[in-house]
């Protein structure tokens, strides 16, 4: 179990839009309290009037708060859990949960990332995709489990969020990871003292989750730029057995 930092922000947004905030949606980027507790922004940098989006691309510790406060710990609870976050270790009201300060494990975040890029279905994760028999006959395969796969999030509200994602790779955060050949969406992630260094990305046909850090939970040297990077490097060495197919735009 690791802080997913910046990545669990993700599951605020999609649960912004599920209760009505749109992409271009305005909030006050500035420093800002919750009673005693008061977040601050990667290199204390804040931007004050931005939209939803922008908010997102930048990856505003701010914004993610506000929204968290605004929707309110079951709104988004009820949607972490229904993306398979929150069911290891239990997810806790605490403000500093919209910025990651809660232990998961990398397999449950990129199921609840791969949930968003197949349109919304989650799938219960496996680590067997099939049992193959004598003469070559599938005895057991993941794709025959109905029960395992299930529409928690709507079609229009997962566009939305590719849509998102896929900012924040061309022109946000994530751009370590851009490829000029296909459509990337994805989010890094980092906490404190870069212990956790996340990115979770997506092809329409395959998401996959890089994390590095130290087992003994000690700072590293590196940034979410390397796990990033590393997630690009990987890709580039498989993208010639994967067609280029486009995420489905958001009506």
């Amino acid at each position: 179990l690791r802080s997913p930092g910046s990545t669990f922000k993700l599951l605020i947004y999609a649960s912004a839009l599920n209760n009505g905030i749109q992409p271009e949606s305005q909030f006050i980027d500035l420093p800002k309290c919750w009673r005693d507790y008061c977040p601050q922004n990667f290199n204390n940098q804040y931007l004050g009037q931005i939209s939803l989006i922008k908010a997102f691309t930048s990856s505003s510790n701010i914004i993610a708060v506000e929204l968290l406060n605004k929707l309110g710990f079951e709104n988004v609870i009820a949607t972490a859990n229904s993306l398979g976050v929150g069911k290891t270790q239990k997810l806790k009201k605490y403000l500093p949960l919209a910025v990651g300060a809660h232990g998961e494990t990398l397999m449950n975040m990129t199921s609840a990332y791969a949930a968003i890029a197949n349109r919304g279905i989650y799938r219960i994760p496996s680590p067997i995709e099939k049992i193959i028999g004598p003469n070559n006959k599938v005895i057991w395969s993941h794709n025959q489990e109905e029960k395992s796969k299930k529409q928690v999030i709507s079609k229009k509200v997962a566009d939305t969020l590719n849509w998102m994602l896929e900012q924040t790779v061309s022109q946000g955060t994530g751009s370590a990871a851009s490829l000029p050949t296909r459509p990337v969406a994805g989010k890094t992630g980092t906490s404190d003292g870069n212990r956790d260094l996340w990115f979770i990305g997506s092809l329409p046909q395959l998401t996959t989750g890089i994390w590095f850090g130290n087992d003994n939970n000690k700072e590293t040297i590196m940034n979410s730029g390397n796990a990033a990077w590393a997630w690009k490097k990987y890709i580039q060495r498989i993208e010639k057995d994967l067609k280029v197919i486009k995420f489905t735009k958001p009506n």
